[in-house]
């Protein structure tokens, strides 16, 4: 994993201090080592250092910063083609490079055993067998890639520029454009640090953009519209029903389980666990612990929380080896701004989310971990959520799988980004195995009756995910873990009523705050579900945003996101 940035200016301006700048703010991401294009030169250092920075002068430049996660410290990026026609920086992980490296070794010299080195000369080959076409080459490479990636790639001749983003949207990429630059980052803060702090947009995930510069029309930067990569690996709009009885949806299940967990752990000696006791990080676990020497679990909570007290239980049942960051108001309090510097948001959903998954995170990179798995996703893709059985209620199993489906298709925007943040922040890459697109394609196959029981009466199916606890019991775990009820990670670590604490503290009392101001809230960008699914409740949203909270948070953003941008 690591940083990207890339700036184009439209004025013909030395734009490699502005570079600096937006590495510099993203350190975390790659503290590995950093790398610059240039149209003329590729160049590298092991240190942030504004002496490197000055050795360049170019109207055109990309940026790279590494976490060294595969290839250890001979992976510098950006990379080049053999015929030094195109350059690359990748943000990612390709899970079945090996495999794609044996069928280009004999074509190619390669320098380093990162998986990116493969993609650079994969890409190679489908641009010389498309005679030069660049956005056809990345359609072919893209599709052949097993993996999470943002691509940035330029074309040396011409100085044209594609960015890529696989089909789930695991990592990000964002971009802008103002009279003077077009530039890109793997956050928005990259973009704020250079004045850019309007109109920035995220590339869609499954989609390329072009970047065409016309140096004839002085260096007039052209964007066009983002567009739609097939990469073999996105959510389709409709799944057939395949495994109609248990057994079937069972064994088809568990081997993709198995097989998206031991291609993310594989050459490990020692992976973390963003674990919160509920059965998703669970089983991913108890899977892991069966495939790496040593597998250690985190959470956080404020003590004697749900989440904390459960997940000391499980792991003395199954014998898991786990790291409790128990957390006080003062910790919560001093927090606050660090997540919200991090997450580059304010929404009181997000924040709430977030903070304890910051502090199971910040905990293992104290220890040293470099790489974790998260149980997100399951949820989505097995029916987890309580507001899915009163779909089925309203509307019947026909339409259940197409909110599954959108759910799945917009976990990029409202959790996959933010996590991304919150683990790169402390260095430390996230996977997550059930989010392999393979997986899904299997999962949202099986026959949603499995997973959501309707009982014909107006009460709720509170459990869900039925196929996933069921595998859960046969692989082991016992059957008061696998059906365990859990609460949402801001109630179950305890957090959401510290924050209601520590918002009155400061003056925010909910009885002095107008419940018009939940009006306001509704014109901006919350949690898309609670948007989506609040009026099957017959309330405006599932959660609600508690204004005094939210007017707290917004106050401690007022003193950060301005100094982002500075």
């Amino acid at each position: 994993m690591c940083g990207i940035v890339g700036i184009l200016s439209k004025k013909g301006e030395n734009v490699a201090p502005l570079i600096e700048k937006m590495l510099s703010c993203m350190k975390n991401r790659g503290p590995d080592g950093v790398g610059l294009a240039t149209e003329d030169e590729i160049i590298y250092s092991n240190t942030f250092d504004k002496v490197f920075f000055s050795q360049t002068t170019a109207n055109s430049v990309l940026g790279h910063s590494r976490l060294a996660i595969v290839g250890g410290s001979c992976g510098s990026q950006p990379f080049v083609s053999c015929d030094k026609k195109l350059v690359l920086e990748h943000n990612g992980e390709i899970y079945n490079y090996r495999d794609l490296r044996r069928t280009l070794e004999t074509r190619h010299e390669f320098h380093t055993s990162t998986d990116s080195e493969v993609i650079i000369h994969l890409l190679e080959d489908h641009y010389e067998k498309t005679h030069g076409d660049l956005l056809e080459a990345v359609k072919r490479t893209v599709f052949q890639l097993d993996g999470i990636y943002i691509l940035a790639i330029r074309e040396q001749a011409t100085g044209n520029i594609i960015l890529v983003r696989d089909g789930i949207g695991v990592r990000q990429i964002y971009y802008g454009e103002n009279d003077r630059f077009f530039a890109f980052g793997s956050e928005k803060k990259a973009l704020w640090k250079i004045n850019m702090s309007h109109k920035i947009h995220r590339l869609l995930p499954g989609y390329a953009m072009f970047i065409k510069q016309s140096p004839s029309e002085g260096n007039y930067v052209t964007t066009l519209h983002p567009i739609t990569v097939n990469t073999n690996k996105s959510i389709r709009s409709k799944y057939p029903i395949l495994y109609k009885d248990i057994n079937s949806a069972l064994n088809a299940y568990k081997d993709a389980l198995l097989r998206s967990v031991e291609k993310r752990v594989r050459d490990f000696d020692r992976i973390g666990i963003v674990f919160s006791g509920g059965i998703d990080s669970v089983i991913v676990a108890y899977l892991a612990k069966q495939m790496v020497p040593e597998v250690i679990c985190y959470t956080s909570g404020i003590k004697d929380s749900n989440d904390i007290t459960n997940s000391i239980d499980i792991a003395e049942k199954l014998d898991l080896q786990l790291e409790i960051n128990e957390l006080s108001e003062a910790d919560v309090e001093k927090m606050i701004p660090e997540i919200i510097n991090v997450i580059e948001d304010d929404n009181m959903g997000q924040v709430e989310v977030a903070i304890p998954i910051y502090a199971a995170v910040k905990l293992a990179r104290e220890q040293g971990i470099r790489v974790m798995l998260t149980g997100q996703g399951a949820d989505e893709i097995f029916g987890g959520y309580s507001w899915y059985s009163k779909i089925v209620q309203k509307f019947g199993y026909d339409k259940i799988l197409e909110y599954m489906i959108k759910d799945v298709q917009l976990l990029y925007k409202e959790t996959l980004e933010r996590e991304d943040k919150i683990t790169m922040s402390q260095s430390i890459e996230l996977r997550e195995p059930f989010l392999d697109p393979n997986l899904i394609d299997t999962v949202l196959k099986i026959d949603p009756r499995l997973n959501i029981q309707n009982s014909g009466s107006n009460e709720f199916d509170t459990l869900g995910k039925r196929v996933h606890r069921k595998l859960a019991e046969n692989l082991g775990i016992p059957r008061e873990i696998a059906f365990r009820i859990k609460e949402a990670a801001q109630h179950g670590s305890g957090i959401h009523n510290m924050l209601d604490s520590i918002a009155i503290k400061n003056g925010f009392d909910k009885s002095a705050i107008k419940n018009t101001y939940l009006e306001q809230l509704n014109k901006r960008e919350l949690m898309g579900s609670s948007q989506r699914y609040g009026h099957l409740f017959e309330t405006e949203q599932i959660w609600n945003i508690e204004p005094h909270i939210q007017m707290y948070l917004e106050k401690i953003a007022s003193n950060i996101l301005p100094t982002i941008s500075k």
